[in-house]
């Protein structure tokens, strides 16, 4: 054991220079380079800055990751008994028939307007009144329309409230 303690003594002492030149170098680097490594650091911080802050609210992520891990188990579940027991229980045998199409919706509107524009034309044997107008053709109208107003009054603008005359105030 003292051949090898010997040994490494002596490769201690001889390693030695090496060592203490690399020590010098590393510390010539961390000087030179102090000014990137500080840049540097605050870089990463803020490129780290959102998921520290994200962070802040793990415990909604797990509650939300569960609430939808706990749905999608419980909508397939739901969706596959619904069908297991539709298809046990037969209920979807009587299968409802589509609306109208568009075709036949169209064809149907242009049978409508047809019928109506056949009644609304004029006919050939209806003359028009000759010398009067419509205020001569429309006269008794008017006439007791204006005997309305003028007997009313305000009356007739005026909106009445009800009383109430139960005892109980319904």
């Amino acid at each position: 054991m003292s051949a090898i303690g010997t040994f490494l003594h002596y490769l201690y002492y001889l390693c030695y220079p090496f060592v203490l030149l690399i020590k010098w170098l590393v510390a010539l680097f961390v000087i030179i380079t102090a000014p990137v490594l500080h840049v540097g650091h605050y870089i990463w911080y803020a490129c780290w800055w959102p998921w520290r802050f994200l962070g802040r609210f793990e415990t909604l992520y797990i509650f939300f990751g569960v609430a939808i891990l706990v749905g999608a188990f419980a909508g397939t579940f739901l969706h596959y008994s619904s069908a297991f027991f539709m298809t046990t229980l037969n209920l979807n045998a009587a299968q409802h028939e589509r609306g109208r199409t568009l075709a036949s919706y169209r064809a149907q509107h242009k049978e409508k307007h047809a019928k109506n524009a056949r009644i609304s034309m004029p006919r050939v044997d209806m003359r028009p009144k000759i010398g009067g107008t419509l205020k001569d053709d429309n006269s008794e109208w008017l006439k007791q329309q204006d005997k309305n107003q003028a007997m009313k009054g305000l009356l007739s603008t005026t909106i009445l409230e009800e009383d109430d005359s139960s005892e109980a105030g319904f």
